[in-house]
């Protein structure tokens, strides 16, 4: 099936201009998605949804690689970590009944795994700035990384009592993950 259909930019709202961090104020510069004519052709050919598809040859499903290249077996990355691949994941099987994977945690931190998720926790991002001894613009160059196990058990206690209504509890858990 297709969608073939002139659309309003989404690149530029339908102006034809686009002002960003790059202009000055009361400057703009001429959309480069849609030159300047507001419209945009959006096309798109597609499947009708049937049901998951089988891919052969597939015996484990991660999370996510988080930016390694990953396999089966045990596999060394960097800072000599090993790591044994056919421990972490799911199988294809258990992944197709609809287990799924969880973070491989001796590969990423909380903040590699899942930004968006630390962001929403009070203070948690402050606290890995803290941590690293400085803003860090990339994630890998946190000095904080080889103790990522203590990330991890920041993250789950905090979005665990975070999500509890309890001042008290939150107190306690405030107390706890400053030890982290």
């Amino acid at each position: 099936m297709k969608i073939d259909m002139m659309i309003e930019c989404p690149y530029c709202a339908g102006t034809g201009i686009f002002s960003g961090m790059g202009e000055g104020e009361n400057v703009a510069v001429i959309c480069n998605k849609c030159k300047g004519t507001g419209q945009f052709h959006y096309a798109y050919d597609y499947n009708e949804f049937t049901g998951r598809k089988i891919k052969p040859g597939i015996e484990r499903v991660y999370l996510d690689g988080y930016g390694y290249r990953i396999g089966t077996g045990i596999i060394k990355f960097d800072r000599n970590a090993e790591v044994d691949m056919d421990k972490e994941g799911v199988s294809y099987d258990e992944f197709l009944s609809g287990k799924m994977p969880k973070h491989i945690e001796t590969l990423a931190c909380p903040m590699m795994a899942d930004q968006g998720a630390c962001h929403e926790i009070k203070g948690f991002v402050n606290r890995c700035n803290e941590l690293s001894g400085h803003y860090f613009s990339r994630i890998t160059d946190c000095t904080y990384q080889r103790n990522k196990s203590l990330c991890w058990k920041r993250f789950y206690w905090k979005r665990f009592y975070e999500s509890k209504r309890n001042d008290k509890i939150q107190n306690m858990a405030n107390d706890i993950i400053a030890e982290i």
